[in-house]
């Protein structure tokens, strides 16, 4: 898999600090609320989003919204994200205290040894939702036809750091398809206007990238068709948080998806909402892809929690990476997931 354009870690790092640091973006929950304790102030904590501030990502500021957050406690600054890589650097870093990260690459950084001491708490997409995107008229209709291809990602994307196994499992050559980064606004104008042949997108955008090209038919290459039992994004924290203040962690996840739940329930709310926050959103793609993201979160179990994570599939994911040469063996599940902070029924 080729790349036309790579950012070393030190630009990483430093564009990291800067997407961090700046005032504008972030959302600042900070009421006054006391704790959830009583009289005790608030925990103050930073939330990165999964990807920018797309329509999938409204629960969480309807959380802050509807003060679900400041109700169990917890003051949460919210701050758009860069992808699950970046992500990760920042919750390891000490950035950060909570971000969904794709599970699989979570698998691949610690598995690779890029990053250590962080651990999945909940998952938020019960299957992968990494895809690639085309235009149906573009002769792209199944993977093999990616070969010879341009495919516009995000730097750091988990997308294309699956791209590899994904392309190893489906039967197709991974460096015969060129990759060129692009910034998350990017990939849907690019696509309509024909630079690029594909994007990486998850399937729960697709409203983005339909609005982007116009109504133009798109089609969607899930990568959940082949790797079937990896978990999407999960909500991932540091183990030291995980292991000194498992009552942090349960309190910022139960508000984390009350805020999903409603969002799920009042889409259009959620995506107005959202775009008072940030002018740019396109309230009509956001409020489509915030149902899309219900479908995505609805455990396969009869009355399990949103949220819920079994310790087979998460072996299985691991299984499926390590096959397709992605990561090496010899991590298990609870390298991973604090499976005792995960929500239960």
């Amino acid at each position: 898999m080729r790349r036309n354009t790579r950012l070393p870690a030190a630009l990483l790092a430093v564009l990291l600090t800067a997407a961090l640091s700046t005032a504008c973006g972030s959302d600042d929950d900070n009421d006054g609320k006391a704790g959830a304790s009583g009289g005790s102030a608030p925990d103050k904590v930073t939330y990165i989003t999964g990807f920018g501030t797309f329509g999938r990502e409204a629960y969480a500021y309807v959380a802050q919204d509807k003060g679900y957050f400041s109700d169990a406690g917890v003051s949460v600054t919210i701050q758009p994200g860069q992808g699950s890589a970046i992500s990760l650097a920042a919750l390891a870093g000490g950035r950060a205290q909570f971000a969904p990260v794709d599970l699989s690459s979570t698998i691949m950084q610690v598995g690779g040894g890029k990053v250590s001491g962080v651990t999945a708490v909940a998952a938020v997409h019960q299957t992968t939702d990494a895809a690639v995107m085309a235009l149906a008229d573009s002769g792209i209709s199944k993977p093999a036809d990616l070969e010879g291809k341009k495919i516009a990602d995000p730097a750091g994307s988990v997308i294309g750091a699956l791209f590899p196994a994904y392309a190893k499992l489906a039967g197709f050559d991974a460096d015969k398809v060129d990759f060129v980064n692009l910034e998350p606004q990017q990939l849907g104008v690019n696509l309509a206007a024909g630079k690029v042949d594909a994007v990486g997108q998850y399937r729960v955008g697709r409203p983005n990238i339909e609005n982007a090209v116009k109504g133009k038919e798109v089609v969607v290459l899930p990568f959940g068709k082949f790797l079937t039992e990896s978990y999407g994004s999960a909500v991932t924290t540091t183990t030291k948080i995980a292991e000194e203040d498992p009552d942090l962690v349960r309190r910022f996840t139960s508000a984390l998806f009350k805020g999903m739940r409603y969002a799920i329930d009042h889409p259009e709310e959620a995506a107005e909402l959202l775009a008072k926050k940030h002018p740019t959103v396109n309230e009509k793609a956001a409020a489509a892809e915030i149902e899309l993201v219900g479908e995505a979160v609805q455990p396969k179990e009869d009355g399990a929690p949103i949220g819920t994570m079994d310790r087979e599939r998460v072996a299985g994911a691991i299984k499926a990476l390590v096959d397709a040469g992605a990561v090496k063996s010899g991590l298990t599940p609870e390298q991973l997931v604090s499976f005792d902070l995960v929500p239960k029924s």
